[in-house]
């Protein structure tokens, strides 16, 4: 079967989502064929090249440099287990902290955080969370466990902490890495080597 028979035989949606996107499109081409034929999983498109990556160096920017190489490994080590994903947020201001605190205590939406300003990791350039993007490019937050902790252990084969395995307040997208560093310490000023 050569390509033309491959694109003849695609689901049009994939197909509209390939031409729409560029290369992430092409990629989720790629994965849904894969999944229909059984092909070699993900070899279309290298773990460096995760469709993720581009879109989240921005928000991998404002984390702190130890935490950088940590977060864009996480992005390759997913894609190479067919999931790709974006960091959806990184860096958080004390005023962003305070307005996700209210969040669902004196502002409308559900409780998102029981972190209280100066007591996130965010607040300190040391954590991200991280969102699935679908076959769209969307990103999205699942509700699946199986998938969140296979991100996980992703996450924690590349050395972060998970937080999934909090015991308080179960946050499966996020992610952090601070050893041997206290909040307080953070707060006043302490930073992982690089």
């Amino acid at each position: 079967m050569n390509v033309l028979d491959n694109f003849k035989n695609a689901d049009r949606r994939y197909l509209y989502a390939a031409g729409a996107l560029g290369t992430l499109g092409v990629a989720w081409w790629a994965w849904a064929r894969r999944k229909k034929t059984d092909e070699a999983p993900w070899s279309e498109v290298p773990r460096s090249e995760a469709p993720g990556l581009t879109r989240s160096l921005t928000r991998i920017a404002t984390l702190h440099p130890s935490i950088q190489p940590m977060a864009r490994a996480l992005l390759a080590e997913a894609w190479g287990g067919g999931i790709a994903l974006i960091v959806a947020n990184g860096y958080r201001s004390i005023a962003e902290q305070q307005a996700l605190y209210d969040q669902g205590r004196t502002t409308p939406g559900s409780v998102v955080t029981n972190a209280k300003p100066g007591s996130s990791w965010h607040n300190f350039a040391l954590a991200f969370d991280v969102a699935v993007l679908d076959p769209s490019g969307t990103p999205t937050f699942p509700n699946d466990t199986a998938l969140w902790d296979r991100i996980g252990q992703a996450g924690k084969k590349v050395g972060l902490r998970w937080g999934g395995d909090f015991t308080s307040f179960v946050d499966r997208p996020h992610f952090e890495h601070h050893p041997g560093i206290t909040l307080a310490q953070a707060g006043a000023g302490a930073r992982p080597a690089v």
